[in-house]
């Protein structure tokens, strides 16, 4: 009934948590496809000595997210397709619960749950409004936050008061008919890493579908938690999916592609500022030094190529 598929890169141990979980919390018949994308670590060794019965499949090179997943797209068999982050923890039969609502709601195409950060207390931003400039500006040059009781709506990241339809739902944990999702033709392949779930969704409303936050069953997304892991490249990923994203939505406007470089630099140039001095401070060193080759890195790309 239900297609799990998992893209993979260096993640062994966690995503032996995360498929421990599924075996656990997950009554519902399904099967577990994991793309693996030229991963170095022991992942593929791992799955294969400690999950038999999971459909492993290996990537000569690392294919990008998007693609990967639609490779498992093309070989699930299951009636759903649940797009599932190996840095995940299902709680409760949350995968039960989200497949249950989904099936009597012939009305909603895609379905997130409710997300918890690691630890299981806090709870993550789960949905997104749709990019827009405005939004780009409250996000990247937050001067907002120096106005008291201001809190614009048009950021992009938020916690829903409850189950309700959505603009996006975050792509950590997505649940859709199988279908439909081949339908739509899966994860744009234009996006490497990053910005899929706001594709997929805007693909989801265009068919006369709901986007649902689906605050009944839970998850522990642990990337959340882990800022410190993130590479320059991924970094640059994030952003350059994000212009991508935007070239779309503004059919190519030299006016609007420029007004976001201006936003991302001036964004970045302050936050690699902000680290300078907390690495000066002595406060969270190693952090610091991260965060200042992450922003150095994007400083450098939107000043070149911005490609």
């Amino acid at each position: 009934m239900l297609s799990i598929i998992i893209v993979s890169y260096n993640v062994a141990a966690i995503m032996r948590d995360c498929l421990h979980s599924i075996v656990r919390e997950t009554s519902t018949p399904h099967e577990i496809i994991i793309i693996d994308n030229a991963s170095t670590d022991e992942s593929c060794a791992m799955v294969e000595r400690e999950f038999p019965n999971v459909h492993l499949i290996r990537n000569r090179d690392n294919q990008g997210f998007a693609k990967a997943n639609n490779q498992g797209l093309r070989e699930a068999k299951g009636e759903y397709v649940l797009f599932l982050n190996p840095d995940t923890i299902v709680l409760d039969h949350a995968l039960d619960k989200m497949l249950g609502f989904l099936r009597h709601n012939a009305h909603i195409g895609l379905l997130g749950p409710h997300t918890f950060n690691a630890g299981g207390v806090t709870t993550q931003a789960t949905a997104l409004y749709h990019p827009s400039l405005m939004g780009a500006f409250h996000t990247h040059i937050p001067l907002w936050r120096l106005v008291p009781f201001w809190h614009p709506t048009l950021l992009g990241e938020y916690i829903p008061e409850g189950s309700g339809a959505v603009d996006i739902v975050k792509g950590s944990c997505m649940l859709m008919r199988t279908a439909l999702a081949r339908d739509i033709g899966g994860m744009n392949e234009l996006y490497f890493m990053y910005s899929e779930e706001v594709d997929l969704s805007e693909a989801v409303r265009k068919c006369g579908l709901m986007v649902y936050y689906y605050a009944e069953a839970s998850i522990i997304h642990l990337g959340g938690a882990s800022t410190e892991s993130v590479s320059d490249a991924m970094a640059i990923h994030l952003y350059r999916s994000m212009k991508k994203f935007f070239a779309r939505r503004y059919e190519n406007s030299m006016i609007a592609l420029q007004t976001l470089r201006g936003i991302l630099f001036f964004g970045s140039l302050w936050r690699f500022v902000a680290w300078k001095i907390v690495g000066l401070l002595g406060t969270n060193s190693r952090q610091s030094l991260i965060k200042q080759g992450n922003h150095k890195a994007i400083l450098r790309w939107l000043l070149s190529d911005f490609q």
